[in-house]
Order: structure tokens, then sequence, then C-alpha cells
């Protein structure tokens, strides 16, 4: 599968799909890493996990991702002859983060008593859990990583042959699995034996 093909396939094996999850994890992680050190002038290891992903935007890029594959697919969209392809993937990625965000702020507060990011004071924000900002940022981000950064990582995923493509998901996603096991012990049962600086608050 070329790099090109893959930002528009409509059926993609399910190891593509954990690699989606993957390089959006970390992309996330950077972000948010970046972001909130520099406001905090100190690192910050920002997310959930101890690991350099925040699951959240891997979870809602595959989701994105599959939605873009079936509702626009490789059909062109054209409106009065302009092609309008790339507005219509700006704004599903724009409608599914945002609502990716707001299930996993009840999800981490409900099921772990965590806040771990908190809008209040930003312009069209909802109870701090969603900001129109914010929402935009991850519209305008995904739509560069779709067309940019996917087809680039692809095309390095590319250099290994298929069968060590499909050993090295395993491995990664053991890896995950289990960071993200002793995450939950470590913040849940022993919240103050073990620092997550990614925690925002607790409830």
């Amino acid at each position: 599968m070329s790099p090109s093909q893959m930002s528009r396939a409509e059926n993609l094996p399910s190891y593509i799909y954990f690699y989606l999850f993957l390089l959006y994890s970390f992309i996330g992680w950077v972000y948010e890493t970046i972001l909130f050190s520099v406001q905090e002038h100190s690192f910050i290891n920002r997310g959930f996990n101890f690991g350099p992903y925040v699951p959240i935007y891997g979870f809602g890029a595959v989701m994105i991702m599959y939605l873009i594959f079936q509702v626009i697919g490789n059909r062109p969209c054209t409106l009065a002859g302009i092609n309008v392809r790339p507005l219509a993937v700006f704004l599903l990625i724009g409608v599914v983060a945002t609502l990716a965000e707001l299930l996993a702020s009840y999800i981490m507060e409900y099921a772990f008593g965590l806040v771990m990011w908190d809008y209040h004071g930003y312009w069209l924000n909802f109870q701090g859990r969603i900001a129109f900002w914010t929402s935009f940022i991850f519209a305008a981000g995904g739509a560069f990583c779709f067309y940019v950064l996917q087809p680039l990582a692809k095309r390095l995923l590319n250099l290994v042959s298929l069968a060590a493509q499909k050993k090295l998901a395993i491995v990664l996603f053991c890896v995950v699995a289990l960071d993200f096991a002793v995450s939950v012990v470590t913040t849940v049962w022993f919240p103050d034996a073990v620092a997550h600086p990614g925690v925002v608050g607790r409830k």
C-alpha cells in the first residue's frame, strides 16, 4: 500500500489502525507536553500513562479515519465546481474530536475521579470540558496530520517488511496494555506514591 493510498483506503488492516492509534497518541502527547510545559515553565509529562502518548488522541483519530473512509471515502466532494473534500475532512475531524474529548472527560472524571484538562475561562467552553478554540486546533492539526504526517509515517513503515510490521504491532500493543494497567493501578489506588503530573485535579 502506497503512502497516498493510506489516506484514501476504505478498508485498512486492523494493525494499521493500531499504528494510527499510536501515531496520533504520540502526536497528541507532543502537543500537550509542549503546551503545558511552556505554561508551567517545567517539563510536564502529559497524559494518564507513563509512556509518551495520550490515548484519547489515538482513539479519536481511529474513529475519525474510519468515518472519513466510510462517510467521505474516495468520492470527489465538489460544491459549485470547487473541491471541498479538505473542508469536509476538517469539519469531520473537528466534530468527532470534540465529541471524543467530551466523552473522555466524563469517563476520566466518573470512572477514575480525575480531571485531565480544564477549559474554564476559554471562549465558548462547555463545563470546562470542551471549547471552541481547542476544537479548532484539533480540526486544523488533524487535517494537517491526515494530509502530511500520516503519509510520511506510512512511508517509514513501508521500510519494514509486512511480517515485521505485524510482529512489531503485537509487541507495542503488549507494552501499551501493560503501561495502561500500571497507570490505572498507580493513579487510582496509589495516588500519593507515584506522581502523575499530567493529572490536573481529582474529584
